[in-house]
């Protein structure tokens, strides 16, 4: 690691991020004094489907310290959410249901990396955790490997979740889950 990879976590931590495929990377940086994670930020763009074992890691996180989790969902334009997206939200909201959670949509900034530093430094957040799969949404959007970025920007722990292959889901299973949803 050299010159501008080292301002702030390094090359190799991104290298460890982008390697590890079977298990969550914890990234703290160099000088981050350690204080319980009370506020926990999940970024997500919802056009992917997270299953309950890739988002169980923030789950058991945020049993164990009590912490409140932020979905944060960042967006060059702020505008309506698919079906599919609807459908992931939905989800995510069922995954989440015995964890107190709160819904973000907050305009982009600069660059995502930039909102989500943002975002977690107004909102007091000790940790931001990541689904780190190829071509999410944050990339191809602003050009940016938005993972690489923050591992080298973030001055709190970056949890990268590796992804675990999930498809996404059909439109029989959305179609089947919404009625459930009408019948609870």
């Amino acid at each position: 690691a050299s010159g501008l990879d080292e301002v702030f976590m390094g090359s190799n931590t991104v290298r460890i991020i982008k390697s590890i495929k079977n298990s969550p990377v914890l990234a703290i940086p160099q000088f981050f004094k350690y204080q319980r994670p009370s506020e926990i930020a999940f970024a997500t763009d919802f056009n992917r489907f997270y299953s309950q074992s890739e988002l169980q890691p923030i789950i058991d996180l945020a049993h164990t310290f009590n912490a409140t989790i932020r979905i944060v969902h960042v967006q060059y334009e702020i505008k309506a959410l698919t079906e599919i997206q609807q459908f992931n939200l939905n989800m995510l909201r069922k995954y989440l249901s015995d964890n107190e959670h709160y819904l973000h949509t907050v305009s982009e900034l600069n660059s995502v990396s930039k909102t989500l530093e943002v975002f977690a430094e107004e909102l007091d957040i000790h940790l931001l955790a990541m689904l780190n799969y190829q071509h999410s949404y944050m990339e191809k959007m602003t050009r940016e490997p938005v993972v690489k970025r923050l591992a080298f920007h973030t001055q709190i722990p970056l949890l990268v979740i590796p992804e675990l292959g999930m498809s996404k889901p059909t439109k029989s299973t959305i179609d089947k889950e919404n009625a459930i949803a009408d019948q609870d």
